[in-house]
């Protein structure tokens, strides 16, 4: 299985849920000796165990006068019982906290979760991986063939770039002009990245489409339809996917191509709908990347 290492973030979030564990048994938080909690009015409640009985007694009677609580009733309307809103916490129910397992301590010591991630044919049950779509995590196609007509699109990326003038493409001039994009050199309002890719719509369709719709199109937003999804699976199936999403949107209308990275992420992986073997399914069931990440020029 590819090792995947976890950023500095992760590491010190680790160690930080480990450390406070450790604090929460050397302070006896959990478990038996836990904070007891008083259900009220869908909310539990900390009651504070210094009280004597005697002044929780006096403070009871003082509540049913309509004292310190304003005239709320009865012995659960206690004086130092704080009002928390209800949680799932097992340390707030009196529960015995999960131990940190033995692979969690690996995570933690070493780094590298491949050990909490699992392929699709672990994750899975048959039936779904029977069925699901296998791809590379590569877009082997063009532009939609009535969207290149439609815009007078040349036939593959070379002739697209090097009939609208060429140049030597990179990330401080992705329009090949020699000169560096700036801010300064953007309408206000408008990203770099969405300004440069409106330039591009000939010269490289991938760029434009990935942030931008047919002109006139409108982009439509919120959750897809089951048509959308059908068509996604359909040309994932015809010519791959799994990089090039702005090509890969033109066959999709009314999406571009980060809708399309974003739906394929969140919501193809993990049902598996698609096989990806760039992907790894975690505990909570979310897809996590563990390709390679290749940058390059045209």
């Amino acid at each position: 299985m590819t090792k995947v290492k976890l950023s500095a973030y992760e590491q010190e979030r680790l160690a930080n849920i480990k450390q406070n564990r450790e604090l929460l048994l050397s302070l006896n938080l959990v478990g038996d000796s836990a904070i007891p909690l008083v259900e009220s009015g869908g909310q539990r409640r900390i009651v504070n165990k210094s009280k004597t009985r005697a002044k929780r007694s006096a403070d009871d009677d003082e509540a049913d006068d309509g004292g310190a609580w304003g005239g709320r009733k009865g012995k659960s309307a206690r004086v130092g019982a704080i009002e928390i809103p209800a949680r799932r916490s097992k340390r707030l129910r009196g529960e015995t906290a999960e131990p940190v397992t033995e692979v969690e301590e690996r995570v933690i010591e070493g780094g590298d979760v491949s050990e909490l991630l699992l392929g699709a044919e672990s994750h899975f049950a048959s039936d779904v991986v029977s069925q699901a779509i296998k791809v590379e995590g590569h877009y082997r196609g063009w532009v939609e063939s009535g969207v290149m007509e439609r815009l007078g699109i040349q036939g593959n990326a070379t002739e697209a770039w090097e009939s609208e003038g060429g140049g030597k493409f990179s990330f401080k001039d992705p329009l090949g002009t020699g000169k560096k994009i700036t801010k300064k050199s953007v309408p206000s309002g408008q990203s770099v990245a969405k300004f440069v890719a409106s330039k591009l719509l000939k010269k490289n369709p991938n760029a434009y489409f990935y942030r931008h719709t047919e002109p006139g199109t409108e982009q439509w937003t919120g959750d897809w339809t089951e048509e959308e999804r059908l068509i996604f699976l359909q040309i994932a199936k015809e010519y791959g996917c799994g990089d090039k999403w702005g090509l890969f949107s033109t066959h999709v209308p009314h999406r571009v191509g980060y809708q399309c990275s974003n739906y394929y992420r969140q919501y193809v992986i993990p049902q598996g709908w698609i096989i990806d073997d760039n992907y790894r399914i975690d505990s909570s069931g979310h897809a996590v990347y563990v390709g390679k990440h290749k940058r390059g020029g045209m």
